[in-house]
């Protein structure tokens, strides 16, 4: 078994091609003989090689350090630690250096203050199953910003497309897809970072009208209090749950797949939407519709926007036609007014109750706040190429936002510019999520990686910032990738204690990883 460094040369160029990046794979094209390669097996060779060889030599590490023994012929201490980690690249590479003697770097190759190290099996092993006396020296631990964690997954749930942690359990879930009914499945937690389904409640929609198609769930939103469970379906029904899985209340007004669901604080009255842009604020309790909103124009078959917003207890916004944005009241038949500026379908809205200041999302690749009473938006934040599709406040200055072109960038509303900006190789990012503590946030890109951002560390390095033109880099604290290929993220969700991230998937089951 050998492999060259031409090969190697092959591979990486594959990868760099395969990743977008166009120029680095031009410039290793150039200095090596890559393209040989490429007319003799490149057919051959399917996408992700690399990633898929590396993998199994961290397999093979791992199952070499498994089989070794000591001169008496019994297994080497920590077996049973090694076999419960989630074996890593750099755990490969610290258990190789006992074995292979350290190249050490020089001249253009040589990395400042590089200094090499060796280490024993036995430390190696220390390393990987540290005891209570042993102390954490990992570049996490010593604060290092260049160290990205690797999440782990703590449980597997059933495939759905949208997901939502009970804000007052944060044990308690909820999640469905197309095609099948929401589940409220029930966690238990022995340890951190471990949970254990102990229960799951199916809450059945009415079966589709049409006998070829199948009901399934489109949304689905706990009330703020956390006792009741909203879910619309594609047929445009909502229905209402309890936390333990009871029907409460059925509602049938609108007439197509509901897009979004949006509770009112008081856990009383919440809105719903509909692909149609038909908007109804209902009484949960009655079951009774108090009030309808259909802004489209008759004919007008696109989308108006995906989300909506309260902005007070009694007041609201919605989408409405060429970018505007719908001012509504409780008890009004007609809108208030509208807020103009954005020119395409509304992607995300967030309101901020302590300054009374509402951030929108658009197509039309831009970001505008709005100060509550003034019809014009204080604020546009523009630079993506593409549709932004999240938006949230990480205090009453600062924005974060994700857009399709592949950014995460947070604005500042004070000085109206970017402060802070990260690229993740042109991936599409579908969907971006703040945890409840405001300390991190988790981006879901279209190959099925999650990327997690320290914002909380972001924050206390901006405040020593002394020039706000420079844009700062986005700490990164850990990653998570899914392991089916084509698996794209559908949606994003944290539980109350930012502790818990479940992830769903276009084409696998549910994943739920610990933050920690």
């Amino acid at each position: 078994m050998s492999i060259t460094s031409e090969e190697v040369n092959y591979m990486i160029w594959r990868y760099l091609q395969e990743s977008g990046k166009e120029v680095s794979a031009l410039a290793l094209q150039e200095e090596t003989r890559v393209l040989e390669f490429d007319h003799q097996f490149g057919h051959h060779i399917p996408i992700g090689s690399l990633v898929d060889f590396i993998q199994k030599g961290i397999l093979y590490t791992e199952s070499e350090l498994l089989v070794r023994y000591d001169a008496d012929k019994t297994p080497v201490d920590g077996e049973q630690q090694v076999l419960a980690r989630d074996f890593s690249l750099v755990q490969a590479l610290e258990i190789n250096k006992d074995r292979v003697p350290v190249i050490r770097g020089e001249h253009r190759f040589e990395l400042a203050n590089d200094e090499p190290e060796l280490t024993t099996g036995k430390e190696t092993l220390d390393a990987l199953s540290p005891s209570e006396n042993h102390k954490d020296t990992t570049p996490a631990a010593l604060g290092s910003s260049n160290f990205i964690k690797t999440l782990h997954e703590s449980a597997k749930i059933s495939q759905g497309a949208v997901s939502r942690w009970n804000p007052s359990n944060s044990l308690i879930q909820a999640h469905g897809g197309s095609g099948s009914p929401a589940t409220i499945t029930t966690f238990q937690s022995s340890e951190p970072g471990t949970l254990l389904v102990v229960q799951q409640v199916k809450c059945e929609l009415s079966p589709a009208i049409e006998k070829e198609t199948e009901n399934g769930v489109s949304c689905l939103e706990w009330s703020p209090a956390g006792r009741s469970l909203a879910v619309g379906a594609e047929s445009g029904e909502v229905r209402l749950w309890t936390i333990d899985g009871k029907l409460e209340n059925i509602f049938e007004f609108h007439k197509s797949c509901i897009t979004t669901i949006k509770w009112n604080q008081d856990s009383l009255h919440f809105l719903t939407c509909d692909v149609d842009n038909v908007v109804i604020v209902w009484n949960s309790v009655t079951g009774s519709a108090l009030q309808q909103f259909s802004p489209k124009d008759s004919g007008f078959s696109e989308t108006l926007g995906v989300d909506a917003s309260w902005v007070g207890t009694d007041k609201f916004v919605i989408p409405g036609m060429q970018g505007n944005i719908l001012l509504c009241e409780m008890g009004e038949s007609r809108p208030l007014g509208q807020l103009s500026g954005h020119t395409k379908a509304i992607t995300a809205f967030d309101y901020n109750p302590a300054t009374r200041l509402l951030v929108s999302a658009s197509d039309d690749k831009t970001l505008r706040v709005w100060r509550s009473g003034n019809m014009n938006s204080s604020n546009c934040f523009m630079g993506n190429s593409q549709s932004v599709t999240s938006a949230s406040w990480l205090d009453n200055d600062t924005v974060i936002s994700t857009s399709m072109d592949g950014s995460v960038q947070v604005w500042s509303r004070v000085s109206n510019s970017p402060l802070a900006l990260s690229m993740v190789d042109g991936v599409p990012i579908f969907c971006g999520v703040l945890s409840p503590d405001k300390q991190k946030f988790a981006v879901g890109k279209m190959d099925g990686e999650i990327n997690l951002y320290d914002v909380g560390k972001l924050i206390l390095d901006l405040k020593d910032v002394k020039d706000a033109r420079n844009v700062q880099s986005i700490p990164i604290y850990g990653d998570y990738q899914s392991n089916s290929e084509g698996n794209c993220i559908t949606d994003l969700a944290w539980d109350a204690t930012s502790t818990y991230l479940s992830i769903c998937y276009s084409a696998s089951e549910a994943s739920v990883v610990y933050i920690g």
